[in-house]
C-alpha cells in the first residue's frame, strides 16, 4: 500500500481512494508521540484509504456522528511521512 500525504488530503496510490483530512501532532493525554489524521467530511473515505486502524465512534441511534480518524505512533510505517506533512502544514510539536 502506497500512501501519499498531501496538504489537505491523503491518497492511497494503490486503489486510488482519497480522503480530505487535517493533521494533529501529539494530542494524546498520555503524552505518547503521534500523528492523528481527522477526516474533514462524514463520508468515511478514510476507511477506504487505510486497510485498518481507522476509528469512528458514531452512534446513529442517538444522533451522534463524528468524523473518522486514524492515529500513527512511532512504530507505524506511516508515522514519519505523516509527521513531516503535519509539520509542513504548520502543526507544532
Amino acid at each position: 500500500m502506497i500512501i501519499q500525504f498531501n496538504k489537505h488530503a491523503v491518497v492511497n496510490k494503490t486503489n486510488g481512494e482519497k480522503a480530505k483530512v487535517f493533521y494533529s501532532l501529539n494530542n494524546r493525554i498520555d503524552g505518547r508521540e503521534c500523528v492523528t489524521l481527522y477526516e474533514k467530511e462524514y463520508k468515511r473515505n478514510l476507511q477506504k484509504v487505510f486497510d485498518s486502524g481507522v476509528k469512528n465512534d458514531s452512534d446513529s441511534m442517538t444522533d451522534y456522528f463524528e468524523t473518522s480518524r486514524i492515529t500513527f505512533f512511532k512504530d507505524s510505517p506511516f508515522y514519519e511521512k505523516a509527521k513531516e506533512r503535519a509539520l509542513q502544514n504548520g502543526c507544532k510539536e
